[in-house]
């Protein structure tokens, strides 16, 4: 088992990279097109809101009051509490039929998100020699603190199996790089355990221990173990 980490990508470069990033012209015409749809959507909804709102109020108006001073006044609290589920509707019909412009526009806008993870990434990839098949799985526990309860990445490099951060997806610039755990077959153990709701993959080697999602055994397994006992 060997541990290295990349000492090159510090946080602030991290932060600079996010902000350096260059869009092609084409991406900033999609840009451009979600944040008009981000506007449309908030017409709509806000048109569709009112416009539902100032109908239920009309026909809640359009029930007879009683005579009797007692029931005028629980009549009058009905009708603030009708008023109170007539804005509420409004608010679920605006959703509603304005949520596909918004998910539109999240679309259009969501490549800020997937150029800077990339820009990041590119040096941890190439140092860590990042490469397909991959698995990314939940790290529930491990003894090394900087893992825990974060999405992990297993890969395998030639004879080597690899644990480090999510490089598939990338991560948070609120995360730290965790550096990379390197191991030979003969190097851990697998074992399924029950965890308090699902099962849990416990990988051991000396005294580094990760609690990882079930399916990382049957992509050690399958995609490390087995290929070496082959041959």
């Amino acid at each position: 088992m060997r541990y290295f980490q990349c000492d090159t990508l510090k946080q602030e470069n991290r932060k600079r990279v996010c902000q350096d990033v260059e869009l092609t012209d084409e991406e900033k015409k999609s840009d451009r097109q979600g944040k008009i749809l981000n506007v449309c959507g908030t017409i709509l909804f806000s048109l569709v809101l009112i416009a539902s709102f100032v109908c239920g109020c009309i026909l809640i108006t359009k029930i007879p009051l009683p005579e009797n001073p007692f029931l005028l006044i629980l009549a009058f609290a009905g009708r603030l509490a009708l008023d109170l589920f007539a804005f509420v509707v409004a608010v679920m019909i605006g959703t509603v039929i304005s949520y596909p412009i918004y998910k539109k526009a999240q679309a259009k806008l969501a490549i800020h998100k997937r150029i800077c993870f990339d820009k990041v990434l590119i040096s941890l990839r190439e140092f860590y020699g990042w490469t397909e098949p991959c698995i990314v799985t939940k790290c529930y526990d491990s003894s090394d603190e900087k893992f825990k309860n974060r999405d992990v990445c297993i890969f395998i490099v030639d004879d080597e199996l690899r644990i480090t951060a999510d490089l598939r997806h990338g991560f948070s610039i609120r995360e730290n790089d965790p550096g990379c755990y390197s191991f030979k077959i003969d190097e851990f153990s697998l074992e399924q355990i029950q965890g308090e709701k699902f099962l849990i993959t416990k990988f051991m080697s000396e005294n580094l221990v990760f609690y990882l999602g079930r399916r990382a055994k049957g992509f050690i397994e399958k995609r490390f173990i087995s290929p070496k006992n082959d041959t």
